[in-house]
């Protein structure tokens, strides 16, 4: 498996991840992820829109620590790769199930 492909297995696994905490429609969902350099850790926010309102659910436990895990893999694989540290970026789904991300870099 070759690099571009492990980080698209990641970014698979964190999407799963998300859907997993979705019981029902929604117009979209959205996972920010922060990379807090100070700690050497990423903190995500979680979201769903439905009816136009924006929301932030409890998740299922072990969610917060299972994208700690993935992220962190990520941003290295990616550092290793390109040499670019995201320091941000959000995966998010429209109602139609397409994915779409967007990496930050400072």
């Amino acid at each position: 498996m070759n690099e571009f492909e492990k980080q698209a297995e990641i970014l698979t696994k964190l999407a799963q991840l998300m859907l997993d905490q979705v019981n029902g429609p929604y117009e979209s969902i959205t996972c920010e992820y922060e990379f807090v350099e100070r700690y050497g850790k990423v903190s995500s926010t979680f979201s769903i829109v439905l009816g136009g309102l924006q929301t932030y659910p409890d998740t299922a436990p072990g969610f917060a620590t299972e994208n700690l895990e993935l992220c962190l893999k990520l941003r290295g694989l990616m550092r290793g790769h390109t040499g670019g540290e995201w320091t941000s970026f959000t995966l998010s789904f429209d109602a139609s199930g397409k994915a779409k991300t967007k990496f930050n870099y400072s």
